[in-house]
């Protein structure tokens, strides 16, 4: 996705939102507030690299953390599984029970099993589980599956040790994901540049910036799957599942230690879960 392509859907979403030209700056209104009505089953998937801990970023595994921090809002029952797990983490039960999946992948996308992958994609299709892909998760086998691209990027030389500071901007700040958050910035990450090859998202919430010049949609949304959409009866039978991208993070860095990161990916989880049992 072009950034002048994201600058026209916004654009077109703020009228839509009534937020008129000038931007969004004095907002008195705040997003729908996220309280799930019943309990939502979160799962999170990690392939547990060992440069989680040896970097000391996570000393119990990325997921873990993100598991961890997930579990303290109520109404979510959070279940942590890895690849290194019996099915890879991916049983039967695991994927029927999910409403919500959220996956970090890196080195063993390839390594994934087809017909969990199958498994998981048709369910989110049905509108019977939304998908949160974190980071490096763009490059893996649901993600790209239920975005029908190959989900690249174009690469920079940013892989440094120190990392570089990321300003994110929340630039529709009525959307549910965007509940409780201000601007904010990260001192310490990878930079991931445009175009970003996607189909254009329903919305985006988030965008980041480098002082290298470089830009990323850093939280993206979309509805995929449904059928019937000249059908209202259709429509609500399956209404598709929820899909968010949420770029930032890396292995190595402890980004999801920091409130704002926690804050945004526990809305995007609420956000994404299925809207009805």
């Amino acid at each position: 996705m072009e950034r002048r392509e994201f600058l026209k859907s916004v654009a077109v979403g703020s009228v839509g939102l009534g937020l008129g030209a000038t931007g969004v700056e004095g907002l008195a209104a705040s997003p729908a507030i996220l309280a799930p009505t019943r309990t939502i089953n979160v799962l999170v998937w990690d392939e547990q690299q060992e440069a989680q801990r040896e970097s000391k970023a996570y000393d119990n595994y990325l997921g873990n953390a993100v598991a961890e921090f997930l579990a303290k809002t109520e109404g979510l029952k959070v279940t942590s599984a890895n690849f290194k797990e019996a099915e890879q983490g991916l049983s039967e039960q695991r994927i029927a029970a999910a409403d919500v999946f959220v996956w970090w992948g890196h080195q063993k996308h390839n390594d994934v099993n087809d017909s969990k992958v199958e498994s998981i994609v048709a369910k989110v299709k049905s509108g019977k589980a939304g998908f949160v892909a974190l980071h490096s998760a763009h490059y893996s086998k649901p993600f790209k599956r239920l975005m029908g691209t190959n989900c690249g990027f174009r690469k920079v030389d940013s892989n440094k040790n120190e990392g570089f500071v990321e300003h994110l901007r929340i630039v529709n700040p009525r959307h549910p994901i965007a509940k409780g958050v201000k601007d904010f910035h990260i001192s310490k990450t990878e930079i991931y540049a445009e175009p970003f090859e996607v189909p254009m998202p329903d919305a985006v919430v988030i965008y980041g910036h480098w002082d290298t010049g470089d830009s990323f949609p850093d939280v993206s949304c979309w509805t995929v799957g449904g059928k019937g959409v000249s059908s209202a009866a259709a429509k609500a039978a399956n209404p598709g599942g929820r899909v968010v991208y949420f770029r930032p993070g890396h292995e190595t860095f402890p980004i999801f230690h920091q409130p704002e990161i926690q804050q945004v990916v526990t809305n995007c989880v609420l956000w994404a879960a299925p809207q009805s049992s």
